[in-house]
């Protein structure tokens, strides 16, 4: 498949929801499960926290920082979205398109960041709204 990684970081312009609302530009996702037998990416949206300190203290977020030990695959303080699930079909040239670099995040801040998202996805529900599946197609056409 696309030789994704679990910690790599992607950028891509995606639908948010259900309803067809799309990104209007590209944002970062970290990639959180590929599962090969299915074919399909699971991708966690990254936000920058610059001017939205606030949503730190959200249980829905989890604050990563890009420091101690500094990242290479953000570049400022970041929170990643547990909220949503964000699936992308996986084909051969998904990293090539998308991938931001190969390197992944640090170890100890990975763990941390899946255990909340799957802490997150084990303990409450997600509105059926906020669960999207992307395709190929519907990628490569928002994302020329």
């Amino acid at each position: 498949m696309s030789n994704l990684e679990v910690g790599q970081v992607i950028s891509l312009k995606i639908r948010y929801n259900n309803q067809g609302i799309t990104a209007a530009c590209s944002h970062p996702y970290l990639v959180v499960d590929v599962n090969e037998e299915l074919g399909i990416v699971e991708i966690a949206q990254l936000d920058s926290l610059k001017g939205k300190e606030f949503k730190a203290a959200m249980k829905s977020n989890k604050t990563i920082f890009c420091d101690s030990p500094r990242e290479t695959v953000i570049d400022k303080d970041s929170y990643i979205q547990l909220d949503n699930t964000l699936l992308i079909e996986d084909f051969p040239e998904l990293a090539g398109l998308f991938r931001r670099q190969t390197d992944k995040l640090s170890d100890v801040k990975l763990r941390e960041v899946l255990r909340a998202y799957h802490t997150y996805h084990d303990t409450h529900e997600i509105d059926e709204n906020k669960i999207v599946y992307m395709d190929k197609e519907e990628l490569l056409k928002l994302n020329p």
